[in-house]
């Protein structure tokens, strides 16, 4: 079962580009420790102003591991602790995600230049029924050009609530799904039964860019 942490800061006034700068640096040092870390920077939605780093681990032996590993390195404590004087942004969110599908490895090359997140807290009750929704949902995500992922909070900031990300290799990507979602009918057939009959409340929504290149 794949696992994800996502660690979101936001940026002081006037320090984006030191903030920038911290998180390259912080990018460096995880890709150094071996992980599969990248940044995403939010450009619409309520996480604008804000940097998220993301680093993706095999299963919680391996997230326990690299957090060791992240723990015990001195160059990664040298950084932190430069970072944290620096104070060119706050912490306002540490989570960790398990993928809904407990077969899933996200492939390296998967498209991650522009991320399209959206994220539910599914009715008392509803669950399944939501489930139901995010699983259909999935084959017109990718007959229309997105690649979809469902992770559930298990720490954080929403614990207990469903993240779908849908990956794009870049902007122009993005902007021709969402044109093509717009005049489908069989997505608009299905997102219009989605909202006669809601199974989760929205409590997250953003368009993010990759930063980390």
């Amino acid at each position: 079962m794949a696992v994800v942490s996502l660690n979101r800061f936001r940026t002081e006034p006037g320090r984006l580009a030191d903030h920038l700068s911290a998180s390259a640096e912080a990018v460096e040092h995880l890709h150094r420790l071996g992980l599969q870390a990248f940044n995403l920077q939010a450009v619409a939605g309520g996480d604008v102003g804000s940097i998220t780093t993301v680093v993706n681990y095999a299963n919680n032996a391996d997230y326990a591991a690299g957090l060791q590993r992240i723990q015990g390195d001195g160059k990664w404590q040298e950084f932190w602790a430069r970072a944290a004087a620096g104070a060119s942004a706050v912490q306002v969110e540490s989570s960790l995600f398990n993928d809904v599908d407990p077969t899933f490895q996200p492939n390296p090359d998967r498209p991650l230049g522009v991320v399209l997140a959206t994220q539910w807290r599914p009715v008392s009750g509803r669950g399944m029924d939501f489930m139901g929704n995010v699983m259909t949902s999935f084959g017109h995500i990718a007959r229309l050009g997105g690649a979809a992922r469902a992770l559930q909070s298990v720490i954080g900031a929403h614990p207990m609530t469903v993240l779908v990300s849908i990956g794009f290799a870049n902007m122009d990507a993005y902007g021709a799904y969402a044109d093509a979602t717009a005049g489908d009918e069989q997505w608009q057939a299905f997102w219009a039964g989605v909202l006669a009959d809601p199974t989760a409340d929205l409590i997250r929504s953003g368009l993010y860019v990759n930063i980390s290149g």
